[in-house]
């Protein structure tokens, strides 16, 4: 599991990848308050969903077919207005600006976190360092 996040501005954070990994997109309610509804999505995609959680569950009804069965929520840490995305399997095409908006009870739908997803092979010849 690879997750490296870097603020780029105020409200973007970069997440880099390689084709493969496993990643966690994060957002988190600052209040840390049980959210009722979550939306992610890419900003190039229009109105469907890379992951839509209501009513207790992941919605794939409304999900973009590329995304069935590669992404998932920390289902334990909704609780907590935890609601990170983890991505399975990262390609090259998943590189793109996604979204995570909330709901918490019966409050307006709100923008938590905004994540520019760069997923690339490393060059030849680098070594991971931690």
């Amino acid at each position: 599991l690879l997750c490296v996040s870097s603020p780029v501005d105020q409200n973007i954070s970069t997440v880099k990848a390689e084709p493969g990994d496993n990643v966690i997109l994060p957002c988190k309610d600052p209040d840390q308050e049980e959210v009722t509804v979550a939306e992610w999505s890419r900003t190039d995609l229009g109105t469907e969903f890379v992951l839509l959680y209501k009513d207790g569950q992941i919605n794939p009804a409304d999900q973009l077919p590329s995304y069935r069965n590669r992404v998932d929520l920390l289902l334990y840490q909704i609780k907590k207005g935890d609601v990170s995305l983890l991505l399975k399997d990262t390609t090259t095409d998943d590189s793109e600006t996604y979204e995570c908006r909330v709901t918490k009870g019966n409050v307006v739908e709100e923008l938590i976190s905004t994540i520019s997803l760069v997923v690339a092979p490393r060059p030849p010849g680098e070594s991971l360092s931690l």
